[in-house]
């Protein structure tokens, strides 16, 4: 893309260079760095994404939730080029990478339920989920029904189990809040990329933020000490998490992820590796929750 193209879309000065950045599930992004200083471009799916991005940042900035979106000449948060989306975000300076012994889980908690409690406020366009678990096992049932490993044939036996689980779609949800969509400062946590954003279970966004930021190596104490700073907080923010409900999304989202894993690489000896661990967290998680 053309420097001259972006300045005549955006009042940011003049732009120096672009720089990739790590492409998302939902957007690949670069680093604009100009005269006005560093922002980030991102390339969207589509319009509707476009949308619930705009609405979504207009309220989350303003409660220091996520960066802010920077407002083109045509007045709009995003342009189209090319038969192609584009949104700017306000770069976020002085990042540190993610660490769970410096990061203090009562407020992150708090973060979260404001975060649900803004967003199920909002008109947003609804859109499918790309990942959902019906849709996974269909493209790996027969892989998975054909593997020589009994713990991948147990597969089918979680999909059943995660089949029957009340679904609560009752606010709205990031839909993908692992930490690879959140940054992080010495003063606070933001989230970043909404591309998934739409109607569910707000426990289902705690699941995927707690399975990324508990590592699993961490001792079954530790992990309950994590848990429980995280819902205190949510709770402090007027937020209510029920543990059986918590438990049963935390399942739900690691066998997406365990099917995503058959899906991109086979049944390899690394991913019923990974798989295996897996379930052994989710044991813990388990252990703890019910």
């Amino acid at each position: 893309m053309e420097y001259r193209i972006i300045e005549e879309f955006y009042d940011i000065g003049r732009i120096q260079r672009l720089v990739v950045m790590k492409q998302g599930t939902s957007s690949d992004a670069k680093c604009v760095e100009s005269s006005a200083g560093r922002f980030v471009l991102r390339k969207l799916r589509n319009e509707q994404q476009a949308v619930n991005e705009e609405r979504l940042h207009h309220v989350m900035s303003l409660q220091n939730i996520s960066p802010a979106l920077v407002i083109a000449r045509n007045g709009l948060s995003y342009i189209h080029l090319n038969d192609e989306i584009y949104n700017l975000q306000y770069y976020v300076e002085e990042t540190v990478p993610y660490d769970q012994a410096t990061i203090h889980f009562v407020e992150f908690g708090k973060m979260l339920a404001r975060f649900h409690h803004a967003a199920h406020k909002l008109e947003i366009v609804d859109q499918p989920d790309r990942f959902a678990l019906s849709l996974l096992w269909s493209q790996v049932c027969d892989e998975v029904r054909g593997s020589s490993s009994a713990m991948i044939c147990s597969l089918e036996g979680h999909v059943q189990q995660c089949t029957e689980y009340a679904v609560r779609n009752k606010g709205v949800i990031h839909g993908d809040l692992g930490v690879w969509n959140m940054l992080f400062t010495k003063q606070k946590t933001l989230l970043i990329d909404f591309g998934e954003v739409r109607r569910g279970d707000p426990h289902f966004d705690m699941a995927a933020a707690l399975t990324s930021m508990i590592p699993a190596t961490t001792t079954e104490n530790d992990c309950l000490s994590m848990l429980e700073d995280v819902i205190r907080g949510y709770a402090e923010a007027g937020g209510l998490l029920m543990s059986e409900w918590l438990y049963e999304q935390i399942h739900l989202w690691m066998l997406r992820g365990w099917l995503a894993w058959i899906r991109e690489r086979g049944v390899t000896s690394p991913v019923v590796e990974h798989i295996e661990q897996g379930m052994q967290r989710v044991a813990v998680f388990k252990e703890i929750l019910l």
